[in-house]
């Protein structure tokens, strides 16, 4: 009877030549797109499933290998056998040996198509990255808050590569269709034999190196690994750079698959090696104070801006910047929004609960009466219409194009959301988004452009009516009487509307041709188009604008812009719809906007002025009563 010792390895031997048999098996059955794989590795590694479970570590070690990489040259790897890299006489035998960390660095004995050898190394990497700011000694000093990335002998260079692959964008695919068989036709007719040279490889690896070799999402991620580490972070008292990203344009363009710029297109200059990185303190630094503008300026970025553009932060940090400028602007807008919106969704909620226990102020239904007689007159209707056609139809484009600013400029806002990423992809893509907003923006500005000039025509038109003496009333005046505008007896109203809302009295305010809360959001469409679209056109032209203004001031308009959209949206998306649709009064939609009517109710709960107004004008006054305030 065989010892347990003998017993191993016997079994060990057996296992030894069944796999030594199947390896056998399986080069001589091998296709020929495997020739890249002279050892025939693949073999086993091309599966899925291979692994093997780490009791002590807890943790799970995968061996699969795509055969793709080697089979369609994917990348600067495929050309080169396993034990390129791995020692021969650790994975010759199957099982393997335990097999040493790779060492980057080595020197490799490569054979080119014409058969000849060639040394090639990544030593000069090594010497590239000892004068960056990426130098060996300090990666391996680093303490990541969730324990060691690598153990003990893996190459540091793991910390920034996996397997390296060539990038074919859609652009690189249309320029050269590899896979088109016809494409290299006039190629080979010299390098297929008299100068052997694989060209599909080559001209794949030299297009692949003219471009960037990670999507700026993957690069970004691959740079959180350090600079969004917490523990990192403390240690070397660092902001965090990715969280600063992602708030950029940059950043958000980047999660919606946009092939914007990515962290070493501003820290890499410009047809430099990313292993060269220098700190911000070096003056050749791509990032230093008096070199970041031209960073901005490249060709492929902002080559028509001026050097004022660098002081705009990519890295927008509020949180850290609270002595800036910036971060009082953003304040400024919270304090906005709070004593904006507070408000008005305090008076929104209160009518909605007058609503719910059924209360109505006294003279409600003499004034529903009211409003009914004037209907029946045959100029009641016309009279009591708060909208004409041309306001109608301004209010629907105004509606419309909000709409389409709010889904093709939102999504950019809230980049890391999926439902961000789907509308930009039915939409076509960001390129195609940001286009449809920024010329939906330029009808908007145009749109409220006319209406200024509608209303100012108005108002000449009133100005030349008389008034009580006999005279034509003027301009002044009848701008001043504009019926959108919120004078001093709005804002007393006001308070006595809150005043009801909360029972210290016993009757609401009432209003004329529009109510308070109307003027307040015509004033918040007024501002609020002003400045988006100043600061719109701004952050687009930034090229041109950069000529005379600094950098700063597109921190500022970005901030502007985002808060001052957030702002319109929870206004109209809250309490514009609610009083607009969802209100009992004109549920499911108030017909005055499509019609000029509006409902009965809420003429005669909320506009009891302007009834009043009509039934004098009509003939009926004193047929029914008003309260007002």
């Amino acid at each position: 009877m065989c010892s347990g010792t003998e017993s191993r390895h016997r079994r060990r031997g057996v296992r030894g030549s069944m796999a030594g048999l199947l390896v056998a098996v399986g080069a001589a059955l091998a296709p020929a797109a495997w020739a890249n794989d002279p050892d025939n590795c693949l073999l086993c590694h091309q599966y899925r499933g291979l692994s093997r479970y780490d009791a002590a570590g807890d943790r799970v070690h995968v061996y699969y290998v795509s055969p793709d990489y080697f089979h369609d040259l994917q990348g600067a790897h495929a050309r080169l056998a396993c034990t390129d890299c791995h020692p021969r006489d650790e994975v010759s035998v199957i099982p393997h040996q335990p097999v040493s960390r790779v060492d980057c660095t080595r020197t490799c004995h490569l054979t080119d198509p014409g058969g000849l050898p060639r040394r090639f190394s990544h030593a000069n990497v090594a010497a590239m990255l000892q004068a960056s700011v990426h130098r060996p000694g300090m990666l391996a000093e680093l303490n990541f808050s969730g324990g060691p990335l690598l153990e003990p002998g893996q190459s540091a260079c793991l910390y920034c590569h996996d397997e390296p692959v060539y990038r074919v964008t859609p652009a690189l695919a249309a320029a050269v269709p590899f896979e088109d068989p016809r494409t290299f036709d006039r190629c080979v007719v010299c390098h297929a034999e008299q100068v052997p040279v694989d060209v599909r490889y080559y001209t794949r690896h030299v297009a692949a190196r003219l471009q960037p070799a990670r999507p700026p999402l993957e690069q970004a991620q691959v740079c959180a690994v350090c600079h969004a580490d917490p523990q990192i972070l403390r240690d070397h008292n660092l902001p965090n750079a990715i969280a600063g990203f992602a708030r950029s344009f940059h950043g958000k363009a980047a999660l919606l698959g946009d092939e914007t710029a990515s962290c070493v297109s501003c820290h890499v200059a410009a047809g430099s090696n990313a292993h060269r990185m220098l700190p911000k303190s070096d003056p050749q630094s791509s990032v230093a104070p008096a070199n970041v503008a031209n960073s901005c300026r490249s060709t492929q970025c902002h080559p028509g801006a001026d050097a004022q553009i660098g002081h705009a932060s990519v890295h927008l940090d509020l949180p850290n910047m609270r002595a800036s400028l910036e971060f009082g602007v953003a304040v400024a807008f919270i304090v906005l929004t709070v004593f904006s919106f507070g408000p008005s969704l305090v008076i929104c909620l209160l009518e909605l609960v007058q609503i719910a226990i059924g209360r109505h102020h006294h003279a409600a239904a003499g004034a529903r009466d009211l409003v009914e007689r004037i209907l029946r007159h045959p100029d009641g209707r016309r009279r009591l219409q708060r909208f004409t056609v041309s306001q109608r139809v301004q209010h629907w484009i105004l509606a419309g194009l909000f709409v389409l600013l709010a889904l093709t400029g939102f999504p950019l806002k809230f980049a890391d959301r999926v439902w961000a990423d789907r509308v930009i992809s039915l939409l076509g893509g960001l390129s195609v988004a940001r286009t449809i907003h920024h010329w939906a923006g330029i009808a908007l500005v145009l749109g409220f452009a006319v209406h200024v000039v509608y209303a100012f025509i108005t108002a000449v038109g009133h100005a030349r009516r008389p008034g009580p003496d006999g005279r034509p009333i003027g301009l002044l005046r009848s701008l001043w009487n504009l019926p959108m505008l919120i004078r001093p007896d709005d804002l007393r109203k006001a308070g006595q509307l809150m005043g009801y809302l909360v029972g210290a009295r016993k009757d609401p305010p009432t209003f004329g041709r529009f109510t308070v809360k109307e003027k307040f959001e015509y004033l918040g469409v007024f501002w609020g188009t002003t400045l988006l679209g100043l600061t719109g056109v701004l952050l687009w032209g930034e090229q041109l604008f950069s000529h005379y203004v600094t950098g700063r001031i597109f921190n500022i308009a970005l901030i502007a812009h985002t808060y001052e959209a957030f702002l319109a949206i929870i206004h109209v998306g809250i309490l514009h719809i609610v009083n607009v649709m969802f209100s009992p009064h004109v549920f499911p939609l108030s017909r005055a906007t499509l019609t000029g009517d509006t409902p009965v109710g809420e003429l005669a709960e909320a506009h009891g002025e302007f009834v009043s107004d009509a039934a004098r004008d009509l003939g009926l006054a004193g047929s029914g009563g008003t309260s007002h305030g």
